[in-house]
């Protein structure tokens, strides 16, 4: 004979959706108002995609989708990844600016080759926690 406990089901679908919420500073959440943008960028083998980048503060992850290549993520301060063929890398953008950054393999300057850049404003967005 088989028992049946459909509070019990109900319980644990409510416990997976409380878990499932970060509590983290810069989490970027969901849905919400306009503005923010995605918070990932693909390492591709020849170009980031997206290349230009607009969020609101909080991390932004790279994931590298390259094949095997070799690419870094170079910020003009000389912070970054380092060399790397896969994985991921994540920076931390708490200042409203635009950050520009390229792979130093595969570009000579900020403005040509394999480039990109966070754009990161103060408003817009939504869906994150109000209270870092």
């Amino acid at each position: 004979m088989r028992h049946q406990r459909p509070g019990l089901l109900a319980v644990l679908v409510g416990i997976g959706v409380a878990c499932s919420n970060s509590t983290g500073p810069y989490d970027s959440g969901g849905g919400g108002g306009g503005g923010g943008g995605g918070r990932s960028v693909s390492v591709g083998a020849s170009a980031f995609n997206p290349a230009n980048l607009s969020v609101t503060p909080g991390s932004v992850t790279w994931t590298w989708n390259s094949g095997g290549a070799t690419h870094n993520v170079t910020f003009e301060d000389g912070s970054g990844s380092g060399d790397r063929t896969s994985g991921t890398h994540s920076q931390s953008f708490a200042t409203a600016a635009t950050y520009r950054y390229r792979c130093t393999i595969h570009s000579t300057s900020f403005t040509s080759g394999m480039v990109g850049q966070v754009a990161v404003s103060s408003g817009g967005g939504g869906g994150g926690n109000p209270y870092p």
